[in-house]
């Protein structure tokens, strides 16, 4: 690629043809619409000293356009969101380049290709420009794109989180209606009551399109306030505002809210094909007795079903309201460029050299370029990855975690740990963050007198059960033969056979080493420093340490394991619920059912799994002939007594999830007869006939002193599975909207299998309440700087993250 940079400053001076062609083929968000472009420019809604088009041509052809302007930090940031944010030392009439940010809530650099070598020609050229003009910084704001978001770190610029927007997707919703059941349970309960008062007045709702008459100039004068009030009181200037939206043509749409013969309430919006901007709002909360905003959001989304229009955004702040109106929180981040006394390459090159150097493993900062492919592989066996780390440490050894964990103190950076990567919600995967990968760390080293093993985190269960069978030893590993063993015992691990050993695979934890936030390697048990023990049983992903070693009480490999299978009419599975109840299964019985959609029409089907544990054949089998004559249920057998062992368990749960995209989620409930109702709703109608629902016996059970804490007679655990990207929403949903109404029967949550994609503010609904105040309490104490990574803040970091594997 020849490439040319050139600078305009009036987007008059640009070819409206060329400019549409390329504004169409780059798929550029509607912010950079021509008409968008002259209007920000011709009545500006910000005091701005000058505006540059910075433009690359390949041989004569546009591919790609930056529009920046010249303006004071006090006029683009008095919330103080970026200088906060992104920790500057900024007097306020100083000045920046910065995107058009009060204009645009999805700022990208629109481009034909994403030639990493253009973004940076483009960055110099910005350089330049900030030189010339004697500005502080260039900034772009208000940043969701993540091309745009990897190529400036690798040009080695600043990216820090900046604030919340807030969008939603409509595709799985029918209509309105259905749509208004979804809402949270408050939202839900306030959208009814306010329809009802406003449907009892004279009150009406209208969507308007270009000519606005006078429109547009009395929903002006209620921007204003409303922004004032927010503590911005130079945004939307009425006059400007009023002819902003006028040279903005059929971009834009009205939404208003009439109350005798005045507008009360109204969003000034942008429509493009299957899109919906909420942009600015209006709000006169004097005028009315019904909620203004709650009225013009409901207008907003009937429009939008009426429309066939599948995704509406609202912009940033206003948190709550937004929340309990049904839209979801999406990241936005600020890219600065770094101080100009130091080149960024330089910066960059400095800080990998000062870790690199210390490692016996490997580090790849982002710009490396072969980060993608650690980056890629990360997760397991899940969806395309969104969250970017700043830098990825391969440790070799403890020293490894103990200097990468000094280094981000250090610096001020977040530290986020992967152990297998084998996360439905890949909560390790932050943006910005150091994630420390410590699944190389594989020792193992068993002493068959004590019954003991000494495992580090990187071990898998079936590596850790196959060295045991050696010795004629066992362990209730995972369920899956790759399940690293660090992430599923600090989470509980629901294990092999644990109801026996155990309770919960952590409880056989007799000690740990760990490092803690200020570096220290500590040993950890019952009698030695007992705080951090009790937190590393159970902590899970809301750990505030790195595990470097287990200390593990293992047991006598059972000399006899069996498995038998059976169908039941899925009429009958409350019955059979209820009957595990009264029967109450040894412990060395493992009873789970299996729930899976109809395959034409009809119930969903349900299959009965018993595993025995015992000494003998004939022990296993008096073991499931009296569970199974307990049942008084029409049963079909379809295997039963077959011999089995670890590695068989291993290969029939591996087969349950086989799919390449999924996400779960779960409860403990004692309520069967609800589940069963639940379940029944969900299974007959869902999106994919590979989704499952397993239910496993808990029992009544005690546990030691630990953080784990999640109680219940029934494990209930959903794996929505599918192998199209395009079905990602309509799954997601239906397992969001099955587990909204579950939440309502829940004692608890086992959080190993919790959905942390769409739930990590509700973390502590996988513990007692007490042993969640503790946990944040010793949170504090050891990690007051926040060096760990905080699970509830995982939501704020974007989608889902994965691998395509």
């Amino acid at each position: 690629m020849t490439t040319t940079l050139d600078i305009l400053n009036s987007a008059k001076d640009l070819d409206p043809a060329e400019y549409r062609a390329f504004f169409l083929q780059s798929k550029a968000p509607i912010f950079y619409d021509l008409r968008f472009l002259i209007a920000a420019e011709q009545s500006p809604l910000l005091n701005v000293i000058k505006i540059f088009y910075l433009l690359a041509r390949d041989e004569g052809r546009l591919v790609a356009l930056v529009p920046i302007y010249l303006q004071e930090f006090r006029s683009v940031d008095p919330l103080g969101l970026l200088v906060s944010s992104a920790k500057l030392s900024i007097e306020s009439e100083e000045r920046g380049l910065f995107s058009h940010f009060i204009h645009c809530t999805d700022t990208t650099i629109p481009m034909l290709g994403d030639a990493p070598i253009l973004y940076a020609q483009i960055f110099d050229a910005l350089t330049g420009i900030a030189q010339a003009e004697q500005a502080r910084y260039f900034c772009f704001l208000n940043v969701q794109d993540g091309v745009l978001l990897r190529e400036a770190q690798r040009y080695g610029l600043d990216i820090n989180y900046m604030v919340d927007k807030f969008s939603i997707e409509l595709d799985a919703f029918p209509d309105f209606d259905s749509f208004m059941q979804s809402l949270p349970k408050y939202g839900r309960y306030e959208m009814v009551r306010q329809l009802r008062i406003f449907n009892r007045s004279d009150a009406r709702v209208r969507i308007l399109a270009p000519p606005f008459d006078n429109e547009i100039e009395k929903l002006a004068l209620l921007c204003y306030p409303t922004a004032k009030r927010l503590g911005t009181p130079h945004y939307w200037p009425e006059s400007q505002l009023a002819g902003f939206c006028r040279l903005c043509g059929d971009l834009v749409r009205l939404s208003v809210v009439e109350q005798n013969g005045q507008i009360v309430s109204g969003f000034i919006c942008f429509e493009e094909d299957g899109a919906l901007h909420i942009w600015s709002a209006g709000m006169d909360y004097e005028s009315s007795d019904f909620s203004p905003y709650t009225l013009g959001a409901s207008a907003v989304y009937r429009y939008a079903f009426e429309r066939g229009i599948n995704l509406i955004e609202c912009g940033r702040l206003n948190s709550r309201i937004k929340t309990l109106l049904g839209f979801k929180p999406q990241r936005l981040y600020s890219i600065i460029s770094q101080d100009p006394g130091i080149s960024a390459a330089t910066q960059t090159s400095l800080s990998r050299l000062k870790l690199a150097s210390q490692l016996d493993g490997e580090v790849r900062l982002a710009s490396h370029p072969a980060f993608d492919e650690w980056y890629l592989t990360s997760a397991w066996k899940s969806r395309g990855p969104t969250r970017r780390p700043a830098v990825i440490v391969r440790a070799a050894t403890e020293a490894d975690v103990i200097r990468a964990i000094v280094f981000a103190q250090e610096r001020g950076m977040e530290v986020s740990v992967r152990g297998s990567g084998h996360n439905y919600s890949g909560c390790f995967l932050r943006f910005d963050t150091l994630m420390l990968d410590i699944s190389g760390l594989k020792g193992l080293d068993i002493d068959s007198r004590r019954k003991r093993a000494i495992v580090e985190p990187g071990v898998s269960s079936g590596q850790l059960s196959h060295a045991l069978a050696l010795h004629g030893l066992a362990f209730p590993t995972g369920h899956v033969k790759d399940v690293g063993i660090s992430g599923f015992l600090l989470g509980g691990g629901l294990g092999i056979n644990c109801s026996q050993w155990g309770g919960m695979s952590v409880f056989n934890v007799q000690a740990l080493d760990i490092v803690t936030a200020d570096g220290r390697l500590r040993h950890v048990s019952e009698t030695q420093e007992p705080d951090l023990f009790w937190a590393a049983r159970g902590a899970g992903p809301c750990s505030f340490f790195v595990v470097t070693r287990f200390y593990l009480s293992c047991y006598s490999l059972p000399r006899v394991i069996t498995n038998s299978l059976y169908t039941l009419p899925f009429t009958h599975l409350h019955d059979l619920l209820a009957r595990f109840v009264d029967a109450s299964p040894p412990t060395n019985l493992q009873a789970m059912v299996s729930v899976s959609p109809p395959t034409s029409g009809g119930t969903p089907a349900a299959l009965l799994n018993i595993l025995t544990f015992a000494d003998s054949p004939q022990q296993a089998q008096a073991l499931r002939e009296s569970f199974e004559t307990s049942l008084e249920l029409p049963l079909t057998a379809l295997a039963i007594d077959q011999p089995s062992n670890f590695e068989a368990i291993y290969e029939q749960f591996n087969n349950m999830v086989a799919s390449k995209r999924f996400c779960a989620d779960n409860i403990l409930t004692d309520n069967t007869q609800e589940l069963v109702s639940i379940l029944s709703r969900y299974f007959s109608d869902a999106p994919s006939q590979r989704t499952l629902a397993v239910i496993l016996w808990r029992g009544v059970t005690t546990y030691p002193q630990a953080a784990f804490s999640a109680y219940g007679k029934f494990f209930v655990t959903t794996y929505a599975q599918w192998n199209d990207a395009k079905d990602d929403s309509m799954n997601r949903n239906w397992l969001k909207r099955m587990y909204d109404e579950l939440q309502e029967i829940a004692r608890s949550s086992y959080i190993n299998e919790y959905d942390l994609e769409t739930r990590a503010s509700e973390t502590s609904r996988c513990f007692a309440a007490e042993n969640w105040e503790q946990l944040q309490r010793l949170r504090l104490e050891y990690d007051p700087g926040g060096v760990f990574v905080d699970v509830q803040q995982l939501e704020e970091h974007g989608d889902q993250p994965g691998t395509n594997n």
